[in-house]
């Protein structure tokens, strides 16, 4: 049997959401150990985010290596998903070292994911 092929679109794709869920986790992780005083609503949103992000994620890697058909809808979901979380990590990016190269993982991620379904 012989394997199929990715596209370099979908091996980007690929990567990117490797990449972003591993960032994801980090971020949430991170957050976890920190005081949270006046952001409690917005540290912990952000936590999730990030969890769900990094879910998703690779969720869709998974579904892109083995060229499932359901692809495209999981990195429409993704893409939506990974924007919600740049959002929400920029807005305190400053109070946590790593919201800012999380928030740009994501957006990478969700502009492949963009490219990826056209």
């Amino acid at each position: 049997m012989k394997m199929k092929t990715l596209s370099q679109q979908q091996q980007n794709c690929l990567q990117a959401c490797f990449s972003c869920a591993q960032t994801c986790e980090t971020c949430a992780d991170d957050m976890i150990g920190m005081e949270h005083h006046d952001h409690n609503d917005l540290m912990t949103r952000c936590i999730r985010l990030c969890r769900d992000c990094a879910d998703i994620c690779a969720l869709a890697a998974k579904f892109i290596s083995r060229s499932s058909q359901r692809s495209e809808a999981l990195c429409r979901i993704c893409a939506e998903i990974c924007d919600e979380c740049a959002e929400v990590c920029e807005s305190h990016a400053p109070q946590h070292a790593l919201c800012g190269p999380c928030a740009e993982e994501c957006r990478r991620c969700a502009d492949l994911c963009r490219e990826m379904v056209g």
